[in-house]
């Protein structure tokens, strides 16, 4: 059953303009399902490689797997049959025209080099992560959080407490509907079942790796660690391997969207900037699966699940909001950081924190301190995420928000204000 998902505008969007337009992400994260709706509403063909059948045909014959079909196409799990790229961009090229192949696939297809080459200027590339909360719940709207930072109307926000206890359950929840219809023993048994289905047949779709069965504990290592700086040579001392062949099996993970790395995000506020990216679990409910009891007993990762929770859901929403940021993180070496730093494409930043508790001291608020001194007016706002009760401006351009300001919808974002603009 089809069910909403806040992807569908960019979606439709690109396929208004766009020859091919690509969507990307985990599997059972509902790609098949969405690109299948939006392939019927447009009275187009459905083909899927997980077919059998199709997937003989489209390697035996590319060019007569796709010639002759009107309308738009619609191909499931396409980085099966690599060939088929050359003989889709060779039907662009005799008919250019937008709305003609939407492409799925459970890897990084754009990480392909002959994707990359073939279709380069002819398509767009979108990820469909596990549902948000705001997919999740009833009211059908995307939340504002991002538009509304980037668009200094952040005080229209009214999202309402939370406690960390049902943050907790939330990112323990995570976001795959197969495993929010089961609980207990059935909910683990289907992520150990993911787990193992992704790496036996996503895995080795991409690579010929020979310790495929280190996978799942280099897997293990990374929730222990997730939200947390990735090193390397940490991870490869714990899992026995070398650096090398330890850095190559971490980009297996990440490309059949099991991990998530979150780039360090530097400028030129300090050269004291440290360079390694955060890691992350993708879902959080994988991520609480593999961590266990750990998590009722470990304050710290706890906490940990709850940033790896809130970069998820932000991740999600820079795909469907009007401003599209990038996600990075800052800390430089005097100890000073930011939990997440969001970069527009016209250089603007916001800065977010994230607290489990309600109470903001001071030295919490000195890496946004720090953005919004340095930065100046390309600072747009800095943001404590927590469990406060309510809203909260903190002066310049800081504020307390709720966690639920990420799942809360709050009504159309206003438009920006042109220069010389005057607040009433």
């Amino acid at each position: 059953m089809y069910r909403h998902r806040l992807l569908i505008g960019p979606l439709s969007d690109a396929l208004a303009d766009t020859p091919v337009v690509v969507v990307a992400g985990p599997r059972q994260a509902g790609k098949s399902t969405l690109a299948t709706h939006v392939v019927a509403e447009a009275n187009g063909t459905w083909l899927t490689l997980d077919d059998a059948a199709m997937l003989d045909a489209a390697r035996v014959d590319p060019v007569g797997f796709i010639s002759g079909r009107s309308g738009l196409v619609g191909i499931d799990e396409a980085q099966r049959v690599p060939e088929l790229l050359l003989a889709i961009k060779a039907e662009i090229d005799r008919e250019r025209r937008p709305g003609r192949f939407l492409l799925t696939g459970s890897t990084r297809l754009l990480g392909a080099p002959r994707l990359a080459d073939s279709l380069a200027g002819r398509m767009e590339a979108l990820t469909l992560w596990p549902f948000a909360q705001a997919e999740l719940g009833d009211a059908g709207a995307a939340p504002e959080l991002i538009d509304r930072a980037f668009n200094d109307s952040i005080g229209g926000l009214r999202p309402p407490a939370v406690t960390k206890a049902e943050v907790l359950d939330r990112a323990g929840a995570g976001g795959f509907l197969p495993a929010l219809a089961r609980s207990g023993r059935r909910r683990t048994a289907w992520y150990d079942s993911y787990v193992a289905g992704v790496i036996d047949r996503e895995v080795r779709a991409v690579t010929d790796a020979t310790y495929l069965r280190e996978l799942p504990r280099l897997l293990r290592l990374c929730a222990a660690r997730t939200s947390g700086e990735l090193n390397i040579a940490d991870l490869a001392r714990d899992l026995g391997l070398s650096r090398p062949t330890t850095d190559s099996y971490l980009a297996h993970l990440e490309a059949v969207f099991l991990i998530q790395t979150v780039p360090a995000w530097s400028t030129n506020l300090t050269t004291r900037v440290v360079c390694r990216p955060k890691l992350t679990i993708t879902d959080t409910g994988l991520a609480a699966r593999l961590l266990g009891g750990r998590l009722r007993t470990d304050a710290d990762l706890a906490g940990r699940l709850i940033e790896t929770f809130v970069a998820g859901e932000l991740r999600a929403q820079c795909e469907w909001s009007q401003t599209r940021p990038g996600i990075y993180h800052f800390r430089d070496r005097t100890g000073t950081e930011v939990d997440l730093v969001l970069e527009s494409g016209d250089g603007r930043v916001v800065g977010i924190e994230v607290k489990a508790g309600a109470t903001v001291r001071a030295e919490d608020l000195r890496g946004l301190r720090l953005l919004e001194q340095r930065l100046g007016s390309d600072f747009a706002a800095g943001i404590v995420l927590c469990t406060a009760p309510e809203p909260r401006h903190l002066g310049g351009r800081l504020w307390m928000l709720p966690f639920s300001a990420l799942w809360h919808p709050n009504g159309p974002v206003p438009k920006a204000k042109a220069d010389g603009d005057i607040d009433p």
